[in-house]
């Protein structure tokens, strides 16, 4: 089971790659890669 944690910085965008992911800290004090997602309406 995966756990739930809340993103509270975005720290930097990795410049590598086409869907450019993001560097986040979380509320448990790790450091995450995170790939971002826009939402269409």
């Amino acid at each position: 089971m995966l756990r739930e944690v809340t993103a509270t910085r975005y720290v930097a965008p990795l410049t590598s790659g086409g869907s450019v992911p993001g560097v986040v800290e979380a509320d448990d004090l790790g450091t995450y890669v995170v790939k971002l997602s826009t939402q269409r309406c």
